[in-house]
């Protein structure tokens, strides 16, 4: 049986003297923004912990394109490890155009988010609220990606971009949508 790759995203930082981007990927139990217009998702402390261990090379993109590759576990040019606050990764951008351009962005506050993919192993929801709480406890982490759209907002600009997209009635379900497809297709389902 597949399972459906899902995508999320957060913030990101730089350390501009190594030329590193360091954050989370996702904090635990923090909300994320209302994901398809139907729920509010968070993730468990360590729920990547057996996905982690399992030593599987995971992938860092620009945007979720899978041509646009920035690092991977596989070649320690990407590490990613879980500690009380969440998902935390250190990636070392390729001195490439793309790497430079991305550090430029990052640098000058263009680009602050994290995204990821993930196969839900194990969930709960809380549908006593509104909108429904999705609580992710175990997942398979297929690929972090540096976004300017992230779904986990730790600032308010972030906030504000999409929030203001919804008031002026943009078509987030046509976006949603093409996504979705755009996953399925990236990953041969």
């Amino acid at each position: 049986m597949k399972k459906d790759i899902e995508i999320r995203s957060t913030t990101l930082e730089t350390d501009s003297e190594s030329k590193k981007l360091v954050g989370y990927v996702v904090q635990w139990n923090r909300n994320s923004e209302v994901l398809w217009g139907e729920y509010i998702e968070q993730f468990a402390p360590n729920a990547f912990q057996q996905s982690l261990a399992s030593g599987q090379d995971v992938r860092a993109l620009f945007e979720h394109d899978h041509t646009k590759l920035l690092g991977r576990t596989s070649s320690g040019t990407l590490k990613l490890e879980e500690d009380a606050i969440g998902l935390r990764f250190e990636l070392m951008p390729p001195d490439t155009q793309l790497g430079r351009d991305l550090l430029v962005s990052v640098e000058r506050g263009d680009i602050q988010g994290m995204s990821f993919g993930f196969r839900t192993l194990k969930n709960s929801w809380d549908f006593n609220v509104e909108p429904n709480l999705r609580t992710v406890e175990q997942a398979e982490l297929i690929e972090i990606t540096v976004t300017s759209i992230p779904a986990y907002p730790d600032s308010s600009l972030e906030v504000l971009k999409r929030s203001q997209a919804v008031a002026k009635g943009e078509n987030f379900a046509h976006w949603q949508d093409d996504n979705r497809r755009k996953w399925l297709q990236a990953m041969g389902a």
